[in-house]
C-alpha cells in the first residue's frame, strides 16, 4: 500500500472514531416527550406537543455561567411555569417515564421544583427538610414517596443534576448521575385535573391553585416515555462531580468495625468526615481522613471505628473539596451485637455458692436469672461484664435441693445452662 493511501485510510479511521465518540456522548432522544433548554426563551424541542408559559419569571446563569442558559423563579406563587403538555405527560398504569432537570438552590423553604398533580396520584419532585440543616429531594408518584434525609440530601448553593424514574412500578431518584433511593410506587390511580407547574406544588382548592415556591434556578427539563438506564442518566448530567467513589464497605472485626472506601478520581479533594447513626436519620462526624487531593487512579482508604454502638451502626462519607463545598456518599449499614459467647458453672453439683463465669467480646451489664424446674424464677441481679473472662459468684445456699437452669441476657441476647442443688 502505497503512503498516500495508508495516510488517508489512518484519517479515515480517526475521523470514524471521532464520529462515534460523539454520536455517543449525545444525550439520548429516544423516549423523549419534550425539551425545555431555556436559552432565552421556553422553546419546547421535543418531538410531543407540549408548552411552557413562565410567569414571573427571569433567564439567567446556568452551571457554566453562561447567561440567558436558566430561568429564574421569585420564590413567590405568582413565579412559576404553566405546562399545557395535552396529555402526552399524563402517566398512568404501567407507563415508564423519566424526569430529567438541573436545579440550584440556597433556600430555606420547602418548595416544588415540577408538579404535575402529585397530590391527585400524578407525579412530582420537590424539596424539603425534615433535619435541620439537612436538605432533601422527594418523588412522589401514585400517592407514595421515595426520598429521604438520609439517602437524597444534597448540598445547597451549587447545581445538581436530578432524574426521577418509574420502572415498572418502582420509583428512584438519582442525583447527579447516582442512583440514591428507590421504593416502590403507590397504588392511587392517577388523575391529571390540573395543568403541570414548575417552581411551585399545585393543588386545585387553593386559590390560587399553587403552595410551597421555589426560589432558585431550573434548566434543561427533559421528560422521556420510558425508564432510562443509569448510564443514560449520567450521560444527561451537564457537568461532573469533583470525586467518583468506587466501593464502601464496612466489616466487623473483634470489637471494632472498618470501613473501607475506594476513589476512581479524585479533583481538589481536601478531606473525608465520617459520620456515624444509630437511626439511619441523625448523623455526627466521628473521624476525619485526608484525601489524595488530584488522582487519575484507584486510590483505597480505611478508617476503624473503635467504639461503636451496640446494635446496627450507620455510616456515611462526606467528602469536601478544597473550595469548601462537598458531596456526601451512600449510607452502609453494620450489625455490632454484643455478644455472650460461652456461659459455664461450677461447682456443679452446688451447696452454697457457685461460680458463674461469662466469656465475652465487649463490655455490658447483664442480667443473671435462676428458675426452678417450674421456670419460676427464683433469683436474679444486674453485673457488670467486661472484655475477656467474668466469673461473678451467686449465694444458692437458700435454695432447696434439686435442678434449677441459670441464664444471663443482654439486649435481647441469652446464653443458658443447668446446675444441680444438693
Amino acid at each position: 500500500m502505497k503512503f498516500k493511501q495508508l495516510a488517508l485510510l489512518v484519517a479515515l479511521l480517526i475521523a470514524s472514531c471521532l464520529l462515534s465518540f460523539s454520536l455517543f456522548a449525545q444525550p439520548t432522544t429516544t423516549g423523549l416527550i419534550c425539551h425545555f433548554k431555556f436559552d432565552g426563551n421556553a422553546t419546547n424541542s421535543g418531538p410531543l406537543n407540549v408548552t411552557a408559559n413562565p410567569v414571573s419569571t427571569t433567564y439567567t446563569t446556568n452551571n457554566a455561567n453562561a447567561a440567558n442558559k436558566a430561568l429564574q423563579f421569585g420564590g413567590a406563587l405568582t413565579s412559576y411555569i404553566d405546562f399545557v403538555d395535552n396529555g402526552n405527560l399524563d402517566f398512568t398504569g404501567t407507563n415508564n417515564f423519566t424526569i430529567s432537570f438541573s436545579f440550584f438552590f440556597n433556600g430555606s423553604t420547602t418548595s416544588g421544583l415540577i408538579d404535575n398533580c402529585l397530590n391527585y396520584g400524578g407525579w412530582g419532585i420537590w424539596l424539603w427538610s425534615t433535619v435541620a440543616g439537612t436538605w432533601n429531594l422527594q418523588f412522589n408518584y401514585k400517592n407514595n414517596s421515595v426520598g429521604s434525609a438520609a439517602a437524597t440530601n444534597f448540598t445547597t448553593g451549587i447545581w445538581h443534576h436530578v432524574a426521577a424514574v418509574r420502572n415498572n412500578g418502582t420509583i428512584s431518584l438519582y442525583i447527579d448521575g447516582t442512583l440514591r433511593l428507590s421504593a416502590t410506587e403507590g397504588t392511587t390511580a392517577p388523575t391529571y385535573p390540573i395543568n403541570m407547574i414548575a417552581g411551585a406544588m399545585a393543588y386545585g382548592s387553593f386559590s390560587p391553585p399553587r403552595y410551597n415556591p421555589f426560589g432558585g434556578k431550573i434548566d434543561e427539563i427533559r421528560v422521556y416515555n420510558r425508564a432510562l438506564t443509569t448510564a443514560e442518566i449520567r450521560g444527561l448530567t451537564p457537568y461532573s462531580l469533583p470525586l467518583k467513589m468506587g466501593d464502601f464497605t464496612a466489616v466487623k472485626k473483634d470489637n471494632s468495625i472498618q470501613l473501607n472506601w475506594e476513589t476512581l478520581i479524585e479533583q481538589n479533594t481536601s478531606h473525608f468526615d465520617i459520620e456515624r447513626s444509630t437511626d439511619g436519620i441523625t448523623f455526627t462526624p466521628i473521624g476525619r481522613v485526608a484525601a489524595a487531593g488530584n488522582s487519575s487512579d484507584k486510590r483505597s482508604y480505611t478508617w476503624i471505628d473503635a467504639n461503636p454502638a451496640n446494635g446496627t451502626n450507620f455510616y456515611r462519607l462526606k467528602m469536601a473539596d478544597t473550595d469548601g463545598t462537598f458531596t456526601q456518599s451512600r449510607i452502609i449499614a453494620v450489625q455490632n451485637k454484643y455478644s455472650i459467647a460461652t456461659l459455664q458453672v461450677f461447682p456443679n453439683p452446688a451447696d452454697n455458692v457457685i461460680q458463674v463465669q461469662v466469656s465475652s467480646n465487649q463490655p455490658y451489664n447483664a442480667r443473671i436469672l435462676i428458675h426452678d424446674a417450674t421456670g419460676k424464677t427464683v433469683h436474679q441481679q444486674w453485673t457488670s461484664v467486661r472484655p475477656g473472662q467474668n466469673t461473678i459468684p451467686l449465694p444458692v445456699v437458700q435454695l432447696a435441693k434439686g435442678l434449677y437452669h441459670i441464664t444471663v441476657e443482654h439486649a435481647g441476647e441469652r446464653s443458658s445452662t443447668s446446675f444441680i442443688k444438693r
